[in-house]
């Protein structure tokens, strides 16, 4: 039986009825929408509705005041966890009208829009997603399977796919060394300690240690040691061996880092992970090279990008299992 903090990843498609109203559909659709990945496992989501639509705000109380800045969040975390409502309410076979509001901590407005052909497939694979931080096969992927996960509409956000291993190998050294700089700041030390959880942990959010391999006794204590002691050295060297050890890396880029850019480059985030699971293929955030603004700058001159980075997803695929994160409950984060 899953434990309380984990009861969110099991959700019953088949309790589905066309007979309700919509925003009883839509209430539906975010029990998969708040399976969405975010920065440091925050969730900074909250959901209200009115008659016809469903809300989604902004819970200030879940900001990384610190790295979140940098990392452009929340905004990116609410931009993924809209996509993860778009593709579930595609999985039942309705598509959706979301409006955004840039203003307060309303996000955004959301009400069905009309019926498409249903894609089940889609529910499975955003319940089995998971950021897989393994090693992956280096194999690169067609680019045909990485086309169809990065296809997109959405207005001043684009993807470059690096698959070339020197290309490879120079954002993996750009890693390692913002992971040093990174790691190597107590105040960021400070603020990610906060959102580091021991492996049998009853919270429902942060992130437990089995996220970067830590076994359970270590991780009962790794809150602490991150927080005082400076593991910049240990850590660059683990990220930068996982850039290194992935089939092909996206770059999401956004021309204005604006709140409507960040949350469509949320929307495409989302969209890429959970079309990848579902063809087979593990993927993971790695973002200390985003967060730098040193990385950052010579990542987007070396590519020659004409909009910012904001985002480095590896894929590839993997023989090893990864387990998922703890989840708030729908009640608590509705109203």
């Amino acid at each position: 039986m899953a434990k309380n903090n984990y009861k969110a990843w099991h959700i019953r498609s088949e309790d589905f009825s066309e007979e309700w109203p919509a925003v009883e559909k839509l209430r539906l659709f975010a029990r998969y929408a708040i399976l969405a990945p975010s920065g440091h496992n925050t969730q900074p989501w909250r959901f209200t509705q009115d008659k016809q639509s469903l809300l989604l705000h902004a819970d200030n109380s879940r900001s990384l005041p610190y790295s979140g800045v940098q990392a452009n969040e929340p905004h990116v975390s609410l931009g993924c966890c809209l996509g993860v409502l778009e593709l579930a309410a595609k999985g039942f076979g309705y598509s959706l009208a979301i409006d955004y509001h840039l203003s307060g901590d309303l996000v955004a407005a959301v009400r069905l829009s009309g019926k498409i052909a249903a894609d089940p497939s889609l529910l499975e694979a955003i319940t089995r997603r998971v950021s897989n931080r393994s090693l992956y096969d280096t194999a690169g992927l067609p680019d045909k399977l990485i086309q169809g996960f990065t296809k997109t509409t959405f207005k001043n956000v684009s993807t470059r796919t690096i698959s070339k291993q020197s290309d490879i190998s120079f954002i993996a050294e750009k890693t390692r060394e913002a992971t040093y700089r990174t790691f190597g700041d107590k105040e960021f030390r400070t603020e990610l300690s906060k959102w580091v959880r021991n492996n049998i942990t009853k919270q429902h959010d942060g992130m437990p240690g089995f996220v970067q391999g830590i076994p359970t006794p270590p991780s009962l204590f790794a809150k602490h040691i991150i927080k005082r002691l400076d593991v910049s050295k240990d850590q660059a060297k683990k990220d930068s061996s996982r850039i290194l050890h992935s089939a092909d890396l996206l770059l999401i880029n956004v021309k204005d880092p604006g709140k409507e850019a960040l949350l469509n480059a949320g929307r495409l985030y989302a969209q890429i992970c959970v079309l990848a699971q579902q063809q087979g293929i593990a993927s993971s955030g790695l973002g200390t090279a985003i967060v730098d603004p040193e990385a950052k700058k010579e990542i987007a001159e070396s590519f020659r990008l004409d909009s910012q980075p904001i985002a480095i997803i590896r894929l590839g695929k993997t023989g090893r299992h990864a387990r998922h994160t703890p989840r708030w409950p729908i009640s608590k984060v509705s109203g």
